[in-house]
């Protein structure tokens, strides 16, 4: 009995940093050890698992750190991911110096072989910052954009908004033969710019 294809052994978790908006002080003259710029958490399952987790942060639900953050009035972004457990997790605690691996305090990933990715493969562009994408050679979400727009215009033989398009003269979809015809006259073709109207019998 053929048992399908071996594939290797899936990632346990995912291992996510958040980055603060303000330095959390939790009061007046409070020492260093006790503030926070970062966060550091895991969640069990994949993309769609942190996401249910990062909605849970700033509640009763989710870390008492994050809750006080909320309640000092401080937001917060999901700044890089790891594929991994609580090993991993335990490992860049361990490490300390948040801001050494996070991208929004201006340090790139060294390659997108760590970006969290879906099931098919691909690296998450939801769980993914721009810096984190450029650094991995991927494009950002303004390059998709602009992309975008100039396939439209090769799709649709039209300029990608607002552009002022203009009358267009010359039928991009027309062959050869067509355009010699419609310029020679030819009957039983309609010439670029002429109006189909209705002629009264005679």
């Amino acid at each position: 009995m053929n048992a399908g294809p071996a594939t290797g052994p899936r990632p346990t978790g995912l291992v996510y940093l958040l980055h603060f908006d303000e330095f959390y002080v939790p009061y007046p003259g409070a020492p260093t050890y006790k503030c926070a710029g970062h966060y550091t958490g895991l969640v069990r399952g994949g993309p769609r698992a942190l996401h249910r987790r990062l909605a849970q942060h700033g509640t009763e639900q989710g870390a008492r750190l994050m809750l006080a953050v909320a309640r000092a009035g401080i937001g917060w972004q999901l700044a890089r991911t790891w594929p991994g457990g609580a090993k991993r997790e335990r490992q860049l605690k361990i490490q300390g110096g948040a801001s050494r691996r996070c991208p929004l305090c201006g340090v790139a990933p060294r390659s997108g072989g760590e970006l969290p990715r879906n099931v098919g493969g691909q690296v998450s562009r939801t769980l993914t910052t721009d810096q984190q994408k450029a650094a991995a050679g991927l494009m950002t979400a303004a390059e998709i954009a602009t992309h975008t727009a100039l396939r439209r215009g090769l799709v649709t033989g039209k300029p990608a908004r607002p552009v002022d398009r203009g009358k267009l003269l010359i039928d991009p979809w027309a062959s050869p033969g067509d355009l010699g015809a419609e310029s020679s006259g030819a009957p039983g073709r309609r010439q670029p710019g002429m109006a189909i109207t209705s002629q009264p019998a005679t």
